[in-house]
């Protein structure tokens, strides 16, 4: 059976709870007609962060974050980055010319106009020229330093590579013992973790909503397994109050917001989709278990894992439910499919020893593995994978580049799983 995730259904039938436990989460088109094709490679810039003026000045200075550390930190992750250690007597124009030092990095931070706010003024300069290249002042509570740099970081990486950085982007999970399973969210780099529900009962597999708000599928009420989401600053809300049955492991389309999702009637599962609010069309129609749906970057097709062919492979089908296509064909458990924002990759997780991360062409071509985990979630750049990997006792959301380098944790929880990193 597929094993996204566990779901702990409380009543039912056996056939029911056999299908909750696999709640975890044709003719393809011409390549050139949906893959939104990114860089084959990607240069790097050589950068040194230079540590900020003014800090010495704020009382509050010990139980800040250093800003400079949270800049270079931030660079390093991107992928996109060479850090060299800056002179230590500031801007050395001989020394980051041997270092082959392109641009540097530098800020001053003073008191802002009220208690507790500050000042952080961040610039970023060209080392041979001494040109400005971004220069921007952010203003915020002394506690927000981390953000206020993380949105610079995102300028670096906007002025240098013309691409929107992923620094101020955020990664919701699922933390929790079995009975109690709380959504959580947290910084990109794993700070600022905190739960966003608080409802007590069985919260699984979060997706992020176009705006900034999120859906996932909850238990609470004690009818079964349903969808729900809030936006910022809202109440929750059941998301289809009109569809029957179990409601499980959303997708949102980036074209609409269109929600693809797993629909159980406790005989059978199938992949829908609709207009939240609205009542969902049927997809699929097959003995068959349908689960995970992931959309295309355009909206015009939804991966899902099926087990049609008598174990769990990975599909691909039009919006429409037309054009079904297999795409994994090799190993005997392939699921939890995930398309990349730029169209040319698909992620998935492959039960072989263990559960593994791998990724393919979307017309199942070029696999490559990636590594240890599951449930694997794209950044919004493409240049990251979030998974999970577990071991005998626990389980925590890890992050690797896209090639399957650099791999590190970002939660010690040793309970956290099923990650969506937001748009």
């Amino acid at each position: 059976m597929f094993s996204n995730m566990p779901t702990e259904p409380r009543t039912g039938p056996a056939l029911v709870l056999a299908l909750l436990a696999l709640v975890f989460a044709g003719t393809p088109r011409a390549q050139e007609d949906f893959v939104l094709r990114s860089a084959a490679t990607r240069a790097s810039v050589t950068i040194s962060v230079i540590p900020f003026d003014g800090l010495e000045n704020l009382p509050e200075r010990k139980s800040l974050a250093s800003p400079h550390e949270v800049l270079a930190a931030d660079l390093d992750f991107s992928g996109r980055f060479e850090l060299a250690s800056s002179p230590a007597s500031g801007w050395d124009s001989a020394t980051l010319a041997r270092k082959s030092v392109a641009v540097i990095a530098s800020g001053l931070v003073t008191k802002g106009a009220s208690e507790g706010e500050i000042r952080l003024r961040l610039r970023l300069s060209d080392v041979s020229t001494r040109d400005i290249l971004v220069e921007k002042t952010y203003t915020g509570r002394a506690r927000d330093i981390r953000r206020l740099v993380h949105r610079f970081s995102d300028d670096v990486v906007f002025q240098m590579f013309g691409e929107r950085g992923i620094a101020t982007t955020r990664i919701a999970f699922v933390r929790g013992k079995p009975g109690h399973k709380e959504i959580w969210t947290m910084d990109y780099d794993g700070f600022g973790a905190e739960p966003w529900t608080k409802n007590g009962d069985i919260n699984l597999s979060p997706t992020w909503d176009r705006d900034g708000g999120l859906i996932w599928s909850s238990y609470v009420g004690g009818n079964g397994a349903k969808l729900w989401r809030q936006a910022p600053g809202e109440k929750a809300r059941h998301l289809l109050p009109a569809a029957s049955g179990m409601q499980i492991s959303a997708s949102t389309s980036p074209l609409d917001g269109e929600v693809a999702m797993g629909l159980s009637d406790g005989e059978q599962t199938e992949i829908w989709r609709g207009q939240p609010e609205g009542r969902p069309v049927r997809l699929t129609y097959s003995r068959a278990l349908e689960v995970s749906p992931s959309w295309s970057p355009n909206g015009w097709e939804i991966a899902f894992t099926s087990d049609r062919t008598g174990e769990p492979q990975v599909y691909a089908m039009d919006r429409e439910g037309s054009n079904v296509r297999r795409i994994t064909w090799t190993g005997a458990y392939n699921d939890q499919p995930s398309w990349s924002p730029s169209g040319d990759r698909i992620a998935f997780a492959r039960l072989a020893g263990g559960f593994q991360v791998l990724t393919i062409a979307p017309d199942g071509s070029d696999e490559q593995w990636i590594g240890p985990g599951e449930q694997p979630k794209w950044s919004p750049d493409g240049q990251h994978i979030v998974f999970t990997r577990s071991g005998a006792k626990s389980s925590d959301i890890w992050v690797c580049q896209a090639d399957g380098s650099r791999p590190r944790a970002l939660t010690y929880f040793g309970d956290a799983a099923m990650p969506s990193w937001s748009r």
